[in-house]
């Protein structure tokens, strides 16, 4: 599991890509491309830099289309449910 934490607008965010569920589908990147992007092997990944919006970012883990994107928020898990 790759996982990655920043602050966005004052909150903390922490970013979980299950890569042995990723299908290479890559609407995370359609979605928020400042934030995913696919590696050698067509697997999600997490970019170093500048991330997208919250908004963007949330968009992207939900049109993950086998749930391999997992966002935490304060500490509190907000996609997917359960």
């Amino acid at each position: 599991m790759e996982t990655q934490t920043r602050t966005i607008d004052g909150q903390e965010v922490e970013i979980r890509i299950i890569r042995p569920k990723c299908i290479s589908a890559g609407t995370c990147v359609v979605y928020a491309p400042d934030t995913f992007d696919l590696d050698d092997e067509d697997i999600a990944i997490i970019k170093e830099g500048g991330w997208d919006r919250l908004e963007k970012i949330m968009a992207g883990a939900e049109s993950c289309p086998v749930y391999a994107i997992e966002v935490i928020i304060d500490g509190v898990k907000k996609y997917p449910k359960g």
